[in-house]
């Protein structure tokens, strides 16, 4: 009785384990968005602010907009210029001020392609000049090792390819943050395109929840900047509304994104390079 106790009891500790493992991710991005939300009740001595208001308070009557990042940041599924040029939009007409969009996404970029096009004097002089960077980053890391080596060998390699895109992650904002220590830097989550019903689902949610609070801890470190949650934007059971191909938003999901950019720029309190 006291071994089938004891074999209950290990077999209830390695559920637990499970659970935490698979929703510690997002249970931490919660408390991560919880903390930046501006504190409405916070008295006016705290001098709180969102990254709206710093934007409309800056002495400067034309900002610059560079995008950096994959197809997604480029634009793919648009012929409207993507969520960047959405964001562009309604930030000009929230803060009365002119903004010059740079796009500079590039189709199949994975973080380390992203890495390397920092190291060219041109984007190096576009970085310098920006007022906000919008990322999108991290969707091709590991699905470029499953096209070329297989779901398998994806599995198998993900904690060393997990561990290269936090490390490729920090090296792109500490390199930023090098030629331009006060820009606004917007980084996108990654959104889910496998539908719920489906078996892979559970898998999916865990591996972008790992990405995702990846990019949560990264942007802590280097503020300002945020995180824009576009998977609470993208969900997927209604992918046929916003999805252009397997991948990529159509306008609606672009609307979407930059919706949801511009509500982050609203709510979240800005936080100065320290």
């Amino acid at each position: 009785m006291k071994k089938r106790y004891i074999i209950s009891l290990f077999a209830l500790l390695l559920v637990i384990s499970a659970a935490g493992w698979y929703y510690y991710p997002q249970y931490k991005i919660n408390q991560i968005k919880k903390q930046s939300v501006i504190d409405q009740n916070a008295s006016s001595d705290s001098k709180q602010i969102t990254y709206l208001d710093h934007l409309k308070n800056s002495p400067k009557s034309t900002l610059n907009h560079l995008v950096l990042g994959d197809s997604v940041a480029e634009g793919r599924g648009s012929e409207e210029g993507g969520f960047a040029s959405k964001v562009n939009e309604n930030l000009q007409n929230l803060t009365g001020k002119s903004i010059i969009l740079e796009n500079q996404g590039v189709s199949g970029f994975t973080s380390q392609g992203l890495l390397n096009q920092l190291d060219i004097p041109a984007v190096q002089k576009s970085v310098e000049k920006a007022d906000i960077i919008s990322i999108n980053i991290g969707g091709n890391d590991l699905v470029q090792i499953a096209k070329k080596q297989g779901p398998l060998k994806a599995i198998q390699s993900y904690d060393d390819v997990k561990s290269e895109y936090q490390q490729n992650l920090n090296d792109i904002f500490k390199n930023i943050r090098k030629h331009n220590p006060n820009a606004i830097l917007v980084l996108n989550e990654l959104y889910n395109v496998v539908n719920a019903e489906q078996k892979y689902y559970p898998a999916t949610e865990k591996l972008l929840n790992d990405w995702n609070l990846i990019a949560y801890e990264t942007a802590l470190s280097y503020k300002p900047a945020l995180v824009v949650p576009v998977s609470d934007a993208l969900q997927t059971d209604d992918m046929d509304k916003w999805l252009f191909d397997t991948i990529h938003p159509n306008e609606e999901g672009y609307d979407r994104i930059a919706s949801k950019t511009v509500t982050t720029f609203q709510n979240q309190s800005y936080k100065e390079a320290q």
